[in-house]
């Protein structure tokens, strides 16, 4: 939908703790106004039970009071997302489907990853305009009802970025039993938290950077409210370890007067109050921020970029966590690099052909690095272990069906073609279908010019003359083999396209 005159958009998140509005100036990026409604539904998918009709009623309800306000503001743009833990909810598709036919909104799911991203979007651009901690070690601590996401900055370039199935809200709800039997609540969650981040260190990648780091912590509750009503946005180690101590020596009564705190929060607190503190030692925390950054932030940020308004790019941090996972699986970086740099030259100089966009380019891109992840596991038939590993790997940035569409190019970059997978390459949609096949046949040539790994091309030049497609390999060796690989691998961009690549070779002096 076309961004009104005035320049306001409205983003709305359906999350398992409620629904949020922001309205908000593209241009200026100013908040216009938020909205929050509280609906608690987080019980219901941590115990693998169906939202309740009567909770989907208010949230259509509170839908239609956020589209009534929306129209008083007269805006034209605004999106519906749901979060990665409601997702999850039995019943999702039946709530995604009365959403629409009661609101006529259409409801899309973020991934986890995509979460993590676009409130990573809203923080890197205050601490731009605040240029605070401009070269130090920043950790960003994402806390929400189910997971726990942490990402690291140095000198705000990305890092890394990591996740884990574990939140306040299920915490709770897989030790409520054991807790009412046993005599030290605080042991039983620490140990259990204990035994939930025990691989902190074996996924952490070779790349983080070790050493003292500020932590931006972000979405906890209820946990913002001690710290609000202490007036204060951030809190030293020392600081933070004395607020522990007097909440967990305080009685739910004494801490819902004093601090204002819901009943309903109580049994979340102490989960999130030892979830943090150890967050805090493994990143080796001097201080902690408290931010009210959210995912709509980012979601504004993100769309700002889109409409024109910013020049900004982030995806730098989605190829770096690429990156990481190719160093984990031990592909081999000079081949990798050239495969990119070949693959990417030939989307840019294909563009008439394929006419795809900035967003296909860097899904070819996270392809190239991941192709060949999978002969970690073996090298025969490796593109099936590379299809796996990047379906479930968590990939900044990316959307589910984004990771899905990387995994299937990586599946076909090798032996087997979308046309000898017919069966299973039916199954998708005819869109992801073109798209698929467009990239794969791209990545296939850029594979072939490396086939054997001897890096022998130092750089291509390509040319569309139908009903051919010249490609000229600059090298002065034999390319007997990667002449062969090209013509075996070139069948599909044939398939594909309608044009037949043809190999050409120059010597490197060659003007």
């Amino acid at each position: 939908m076309a961004v009104s005159n005035n320049n306001y958009y409205g983003a709305i998140v359906v999350t398992v703790q409620g629904l949020d509005l922001l309205i908000v100036n593209l241009k200026t990026l100013k908040p216009i106004e938020r909205v929050h409604k509280e609906l608690l539904v987080g019980d219901s998918i941590y115990q693998h039970q169906p939202i309740d009709f009567e909770l989907v009623n208010q949230m259509t309800g509170a839908l239609r009071g956020f589209l009534q306000l929306m129209n008083d503001y007269e805006i034209e743009s605004y999106q519906l997302w749901g979060s990665e833990a409601l997702s999850h909810a039995i019943n999702a598709d039946f709530i995604r489907d009365q959403i629409f036919l009661r609101t006529g909104l259409h409801l899309s799911w973020l991934s986890i990853s995509e979460e993590n991203y676009y409130r990573n979007q809203a923080v890197l651009l205050d601490l731009r305009h605040n240029k605070t901690n401009e070269n130090g070690l920043i950790h960003l601590i994402g806390i929400n009802s189910g997971n726990t996401t942490i990402t690291q900055f140095s000198g705000r370039s990305f890092v890394y970025s990591s996740n884990f199935s574990l939140g306040p809200v299920r915490i709770a709800e897989d030790l409520q039993s054991l807790r009412q039997s046993a005599p030290n609540s605080v042991e039983v969650l620490n140990d259990y938290i204990e035994s939930k981040l025990t691989n902190f260190a074996r996924i952490t990648p070779h790349e983080a950077i070790s050493g003292p780091s500020e932590v931006i912590l972000l979405g906890t509750m209820p946990l913002s409210h001690l710290v609000s009503n202490e007036n204060k946005t951030r809190m030293s180690i020392k600081e933070f370890e004395k607020l522990f101590d007097q909440a967990i020596d305080a009685s739910d009564q004494f801490l819902m007067e004093q601090y204002n705190l819901k009943e309903n929060e109580m049994p979340l607190l102490l989960p999130e109050l030892l979830l943090l503190r150890r967050l805090l030692r493994l990143t080796q925390g001097t201080s902690v921020v408290f931010s009210d950054t959210t995912v709509l932030d980012g979601l504004a940020v993100n769309e700002s970029i889109k409409a024109g308004f910013s020049k900004l790019d982030f995806t730098e941090q989605t190829v770096t966590d690429a990156q990481n996972i190719a160093n984990h699986y031990q592909v081999e970086p000079v081949h990798r690099q050239l495969v990119t740099k070949f693959a990417l030259h030939l989307f840019d100089q294909l563009k008439p052909l394929h006419q795809l966009g900035d967003r296909e380019r860097l899904l070819l891109q996270i392809a190239c690095i991941l192709h060949d992840v999978g002969a970690y596991v073996d090298a025969h038939e490796h593109y099936f272990h590379s299809e796996y590993i990047i379906q479930h790997s968590n990939i900044i940035g990316l959307s589910t069906k984004e990771r899905d569409i990387i995994a299937a190019i990586s599946r076909y970059h090798s032996t087997q073609t979308p046309s000898a997978d017919l069966s299973r390459f039916r199954q998708l949609p005819t869109e992801d279908r073109l798209l698929i096949a467009k990239l794969a046949a791209i990545l296939r040539l850029a594979d072939a010019l490396d086939d054997d790994r001897q890096q022998k091309i130092k750089r291509i030049s390509v040319s569309l003359k139908a009903p051919e497609v010249i490609i000229t390999a600059y090298c002065n060796e034999s390319l007997l083999f990667e002449k062969w690989a090209f013509a075996f691998k070139s069948r599909f961009f044939e398939e594909t396209f309608g044009l037949k690549p043809q190999l050409k070779q120059r010597s490197v002096t060659a003007k």
